[in-house]
């Protein structure tokens, strides 16, 4: 054979190799997959993202549960970055659609009946319960943890207090306090005793909330809900956990997006500045979907980190390691 023909013959096969990589690299953008409006725990619909990867600690992989702001659907968290960090982190991601909504579609945090056997509080117990003890999800149940944004983000808080066994650390953002009223939520700031409330709740199960770790969150430019729920949630549920405040606060950066952290003695608690984010889910660069905002951080990214670093219920490995965004203290 010739060099000429050679060459030919050589520079054909690269190119389809390269074609062939190209499209692998493609179709691994996820490694994981969607099902979309399972029904589970009590839901008729919940979007399930499973990762291929596991968590660095503990066995298996771990679980969040998000839930939706009010006029907000579920669909939105398909397009809100939720995969990357689901891959990066081992984490289950799963988005309920709430059976028992009041106006605008919301949660319905305000109700007086708090219960973890009544309603949707009921259904996200039996949800995270359902996935966690089912073996071919691989989810280890220490590390269950729930988040949500504004009415998602109250009732998710409520529900960590409710069942501090069940869920071993949350994500709120930009929610209001638990307990507080619907009047509370629009440019109002409703005083709460935080850390009674969750006390309460709790009940006979609160010596789990002694191993609960929480992350409190809010845009800089949210113009909806007053951000003094985030010092006032922050505060009150480091008072839960009788943690003391780390004097210095830090920054946590991905790309050119920051976010103001401090924290709490041992990690139990953070409180996040989400700068230039409104009443919207932080989703970070390429986010979409309505109050989805892809100006600030993935705090989704920032919460596998959160939990990983700082779950309470595991053991942790002097060689673990966390990639993703960087914090400079």
């Amino acid at each position: 054979m010739n060099k000429m023909k050679l060459r030919k013959l050589l520079g054909t096969g690269l190119g389809v190799m390269g074609a062939a990589c190209l499209s692998l690299s493609t179709s691994m953008s996820h490694a994981g997959s969607w099902q979309q409006n399972v029904t589970i725990g009590g839901f008729d619909k919940v979007h399930i993202y499973t990762p291929d990867s596991v968590s660095p600690i503990g066995s298996g992989k771990s679980l969040l549960v998000v839930l939706h702001g009010c006029t907000q659907s579920i669909d939105t968290y398909l397009t809100a970055n939720l995969e990357s960090a689901a891959d990066e982190y081992g984490m289950v991601v799963a988005v309920p659609d709430a059976m028992n909504k009041a106006g605008y579609g919301c949660w319905a945090y305000w109700e007086s009946d708090k219960s973890r056997s009544t309603g949707d509080y009921k259904n996200l117990v039996d949800l995270a319960n359902a996935m966690s003890g089912d073996s071919k999800r691989n989810i280890d149940p220490a590390q269950v943890y729930i988040a949500g944004l504004s009415s998602g983000a109250v009732f998710a808080n409520t529900t960590a207090c409710i069942a501090p066994d069940v869920f071993s650390g949350m994500g709120i953002s930009a929610g209001p306090s638990i307990g507080t009223s619907a009047s509370g939520a629009i440019r109002n700031c409703e005083a709460a005793d935080v850390a009674a409330r969750c006390n309460a709740y709790a009940g006979e199960y609160s010596d789990h909330l002694d191993t609960q770790i929480a992350s409190i969150a809010h845009g800089t430019d949210d113009t909806i809900v007053d951000d003094c729920y985030n010092t006032q949630n922050a505060e009150g549920m480091a008072a839960v956990y009788g943690a003391a405040e780390v004097s210095a606060s830090s920054t946590y950066s991905e790309g050119s997006s920051i976010a103001k952290e401090t924290l709490w003695q041992d990690g139990r608690v953070s409180m996040v500045w989400l700068n230039g984010v409104d009443h919207s889910w932080s989703g970070g660069e390429g986010a979409s979907g309505s109050y989805i905002s892809s100006t600030g951080i993935n705090y989704a990214k920032y919460l596998g980190q959160f939990f990983i670093k700082h779950n309470k219920r595991v053991e942790h490995s002097s060689g673990e390691t966390l990639s993703g965004g960087t914090s400079n203290r």
